[in-house]
């Protein structure tokens, strides 16, 4: 009985730990309400350059992922779907992509992606990206909000459910 008791002790401890630190190290909104960081820039699949600063006057939301993410595969049909419904409205979203490039490549036709997917040639280099914008854990799926006046509005750290994005870019858009 005394063993199963350390055990539920020890299980508990380490849960809460794990908890807080994942608190502590990976979802405070520090970063909110502070500038987009100027001069980041990313190439798409073609190699065209993208600066994230040349988005400015959209609702842009950047959302790093990767072919081999299980939760940013389930959440890419929902920004495929916000894109499509308020993409006239002013939202812009943009993926760069954690990953190889050709492993992307090979991905889109089955994501039906219809918006800008960016990549780097050395998955490190987006790693350092994500670090500036505040990711220091490297979670994926990452992303971010940010005004059409530059300014950050929201960071998240893993998968938006359906309904919050809808209702955070909705409340962002302009009316």
């Amino acid at each position: 009985m005394r063993s199963i008791l350390l055990i539920f002790v020890i299980c508990a401890v380490a849960a809460a730990g794990g908890f807080l630190a994942y608190r502590h190290f990976a979802q405070p909104d520090d970063i909110a309400g502070k500038p987009l960081p100027a001069g980041i820039q990313m190439n798409d699949l073609d190699g065209k350059p993208h600066k994230l600063d040349d988005y400015r006057g959209k609702l842009l939301l950047i959302n790093f992922w990767a072919t081999w993410c299980g939760p940013c595969l389930h959440e890419i049909p929902e920004l495929v779907k916000l894109q499509t419904q308020y993409g006239a409205r002013g939202l812009q979203i943009v993926g760069p992509a954690v990953d190889d490039p050709d492993a992307v490549r090979a991905m889109l036709g089955t994501l039906g992606i219809n918006y800008p997917v960016l990549v780097t040639t050395a998955p490190e280099d987006m790693i350092k990206t994500m670090e500036q914008l505040d990711n220091p854990v490297g979670g994926l799926p990452f992303s971010l909000l940010i005004g059409a006046d530059g300014v950050i509005i929201k960071r998240q750290i893993g998968e938006f459910s359906a309904a919050e994005l809808t209702q955070l870019v909705e409340s962002q858009l302009p009316k």
